[in-house]
C-alpha cells in the first residue's frame, strides 16, 4: 500500500500522552504542515498557539474563566476538572480559526482552519508523536480572549495534545463507505459500490 495512504488509514487518537512532548523541531515539522491545506485565496485564516510547562497553567485558567462566564454557577470542583485539561499531555497546540475579510465565504475559511488543525494532527501520527484533537463548548469566555488575545471574528476550535502515547493504538470498526456515499454518474443519485 501507499506510504501515505497508509498513514491516513491507521491514524487514531491516542487519548493517554505523557513526556517527552514534541521537539522545537517536531513542533516546526507539525505547524509547517498546515501550509499545505486547501486555502481559498491563501488567506491563511487560521493561527497556532503552542502551550507547553508552565503554560498550561495559565491555559487551565483561562479554560476555568471562560467556562464560568457561561455558566457562573459551576462548582470549584467542575471548574478545577476543567483547568486539569490543560495539563492532559505536556504540549498542546491551540487550533484558532482567523477568517479575514472579502469575497472567501467565513464558512470555507472555517473549513480551512480546520484542515490545518487535521494536517497538525496526521504530521504527528507520521512522526510517532501521540496526538488528539480536544474542544470546549466554550470557546469565547473572557480568560480565553485575552490569553489568547482574540479578536472579535477569532474564535478557538480547539486544541491537540501532543506527547508520547501510553497505549496500544484503538481499533475502529470498519468505515461503512457505501452508508455515507452516493454516486451520480447518470441522471440518478445511485448507492456507492467500493
Amino acid at each position: 500500500m501507499n506510504v501515505a495512504l497508509e498513514l491516513l488509514l491507521s491514524r487514531r487518537s491516542a487519548t493517554t500522552l505523557e513526556s517527552p512532548g514534541p521537539t522545537q523541531e517536531e513542533l516546526g515539522l507539525l505547524l509547517a504542515a498546515a501550509g499545505s491545506v486547501p486555502d481559498h485565496g491563501q488567506l491563511r485564516p487560521f493561527r497556532f498557539v503552542v502551550v507547553s510547562g508552565e503554560g498550561r497553567g495559565a491555559f487551565g485558567r483561562a479554560l476555568a474563566a471562560s467556562a464560568q462566564d457561561l455558566n457562573p454557577s459551576l462548582a470549584e470542583s467542575k471548574l478545577e476538572g476543567i483547568s486539569s485539561k490543560a495539563f492532559r499531555s505536556p504540549t498542546s497546540i491551540l487550533v484558532i480559526a482567523s477568517p479575514k475579510a472579502g469575497k472567501i465565504e467565513k464558512w470555507e475559511q472555517l473549513a480551512t482552519a480546520a484542515c490545518a488543525g487535521y494536517s497538525v494532527v496526521l504530521a504527528a501520527h507520521a512522526l510517532g508523536i501521540g496526538a488528539v484533537w480536544k474542544s470546549v463548548p466554550f470557546t469565547r469566555g473572557r480568560g480565553l480572549i485575552e490569553l489568547l488575545e482574540l479578536n472579535p471574528s477569532e474564535e478557538l476550535l480547539g486544541w491537540i495534545h501532543l506527547g508520547t502515547s501510553t497505549q496500544d493504538p484503538s481499533v475502529r470498526a470498519p468505515f461503512d463507505v457505501a452508508a455515507l456515499t452516493t454516486v451520480i454518474d447518470g441522471d440518478a443519485p445511485r448507492p456507492f459500490r467500493g
